[in-house]
C-alpha cells in the first residue's frame, strides 16, 4: 500500500449501527400529523399540554407548529437567521490556534450542514433529537431529527406511539445515546411558540379580508322575480351561479335586500394594518429588528437595523460553535471519525462587512504591509505590483 492509499484508508471508514441503536424503529407505528386550522383556543390548549408538569406532550404544539412555519413572514426570518450560519466559513483548529485542513474537509460535506441545519431548527421549533445513521466512507449515510411528538425530553424518552404515556426508551443511554444527541434546552419550546399568536390573528385577518373582498371587490347581482314555482326559482338561481364568482341572489318583487358597508375608502386598512403589525412582531421576535425584512426603511434606521441582526447572527455562531464541540465532536470521536482534541470555529472575520473591513484595512496601509494574498483573496481582486508615485519637479525658469 502506498502513501497516497494509505491517507486514503485513514480518513475513510465504515461503522455498522448496532442493532436497535436506532430510535425510529422504537417507533411503533409513525402516525402522520393533520394539518387543522388553528385559533387562539386550540393554541392555548396545546401549550398547556407541552408546559404540564406530569405528563407533558407536545403533539398539540407541533401540529401548531407545522401550520405556523408555512407562513411567508415566518420563512423569511427563519432563512435570514439560518443562512447567516450556514454560509459562514468554518474550521477545525489545534490548541495553538492552527486550521487541520485535512479533518477539516470531514465535515464540509453535505451530512454535516444537514446536522447544523437540525440544530438551528432547535431555536425555533425547541428541543430537537437527532438521529445519525450509519458511516460509509466517513460520512452518515444519513442524518434525521426523531418526530418530536414522541419525545418527551423533560424525561429523556422517547414514546413508542403518541397515545402512551410511559412506554418508550431512554435515549440518554447506550446504544441510542452514542448515535443521537439532543439539542437545547429540555423545556425550551422555540421562538415557533412566541409568534404562534401573531400568525394566527395575520391568518384570521387574511381570511377576513379575502371575504371582504369576496363581498365588497364585486358589484352584487340580483334577480326579482314573482313567480313562485320552485323550478323557476331553481333555474334562476342556476344562471345567477353559473355567471361568475360575485354574490347574487334571487328575490321576490316585494323583498329587501342590503349590504350595509363602510362609507371610508380605506376600509381594507383595518386588515392591513392588522397584517403589518403582526409581521413587524414576528421579525422582532425572530430578527431583533424589522429592517432586514421590510421595504420601508430609511437609511440612518436600516443601519442601526443591520447591527442588530449582526449582532444576533454572532451569537447564533458562537452558539453552533458549543453544540459542535460539546455535543458533535464528541460523538463522532466516539464513532471513529478521530478529531481528538480538535476545536470547532466559525471565520469570525466575515462577521465585518466588506466596506468597513476596507475602512480599517486603509487606516493601517500606511503604517503597515499587507500580505498580497489577504488582499487578493478578501476583496476579490488581482495585484500586479505597487504602483510608483510620480515625483512633482518645479518647472525650470
Amino acid at each position: 500500500m502506498d502513501f497516497k492509499d494509505k491517507i486514503k484508508s485513514y480518513f475513510n471508514f465504515d461503522k455498522k449501527q448496532p442493532k436497535g441503536a436506532n430510535l425510529f424503529n422504537k417507533i411503533n407505528h409513525q402516525q402522520q400529523l393533520s394539518r387543522v386550522s388553528q385559533d387562539a383556543a386550540s393554541f392555548k390548549l396545546a401549550l398547556n399540554m407541552a408546559e404540564s408538569v406530569e405528563y407533558p406532550n407536545r403533539y398539540l404544539l407541533t401540529q401548531t407548529y407545522q401550520q405556523v412555519v408555512l407562513d411567508g413572514q415566518m420563512q423569511s426570518a427563519m432563512l435570514q437567521r439560518k443562512i447567516r450560519v450556514k454560509s459562514q466559513h468554518f474550521y477545525l483548529v489545534d490548541k495553538n490556534g492552527d486550521i487541520d485542513n485535512e479533518k477539516t474537509k470531514l465535515l464540509k460535506q453535505k451530512w454535516f450542514m444537514t446536522a447544523l441545519d437540525l440544530a438551528l431548527d432547535s431555536i425555533f421549533w425547541g428541543y430537537s433529537l437527532i438521529q445519525f445513521s450509519p458511516i460509509k466512507d466517513s460520512q452518515f449515510l444519513n442524518v434525521e431529527v426523531v418526530p418530536r411528538i414522541y419525545v418527551v425530553p423533560e424525561q429523556h424518552m422517547v414514546k413508542s406511539s403518541v397515545a402512551t404515556m410511559d412506554d418508550g426508551v431512554d435515549y440518554t443511554k447506550k446504544p441510542y445515546s452514542n448515535w443521537a444527541v439532543g439539542i437545547g434546552d429540555e423545556k425550551d419550546l422555540g421562538l415557533l411558540m412566541k409568534c404562534a399568536p401573531y400568525i394566527i390573528w395575520k391568518s384570521n385577518a387574511l381570511g377576513a379580508w379575502a371575504e371582504f373582498t369576496e363581498i365588497f371587490g364585486s358589484p352584487v347581482r340580483i334577480v326579482k322575480t314573482d313567480v313562485n314555482d320552485e323550478k323557476t326559482r331553481l333555474n334562476a338561481e342556476q344562471m345567477m351561479a353559473e355567471m361568475g364568482v360575485s354574490s347574487w341572489a334571487v328575490l321576490g318583487l316585494d323583498d329587501e335586500f342590503d349590504i350595509i358597508q363602510t362609507n371610508r375608502s380605506d376600509a381594507f386598512q383595518v386588515f392591513d394594518k392588522m397584517i403589518e403589525r403582526c409581521n413587524n412582531e414576528i421579525s422582532k421576535i425572530v430578527l431583533g429588528q424589522t429592517g432586514t425584512t421590510e421595504e420601508k426603511s430609511y437609511v440612518g434606521s436600516a443601519e442601526v437595523h443591520q447591527e442588530v441582526a449582526e449582532v444576533v447572527g454572532r451569537q447564533d455562531l458562537i452558539d453552533m460553535e458549543f453544540v459542535v464541540n460539546n455535543q458533535f465532536l464528541p460523538l463522532f470521536n466516539n464513532l471513529g471519525f478521530d478529531f481528538g482534541d480538535l476545536e470547532f470555529k466559525f471565520d469570525r472575520n466575515e462577521d465585518l462587512r466588506l466596506m468597513e473591513q476596507a475602512k480599517i484595512d486603509a487606516m493601517f496601509m500606511p503604517h503597515l504591509e499587507y500580505e498580497k494574498e489577504y488582499l487578493e483573496k478578501k476583496y476579490k481582486m488581482k495585484l500586479v505590483g505597487v504602483k510608483k508615485e510620480k515625483n512633482n519637479v518645479e518647472p525650470s525658469n
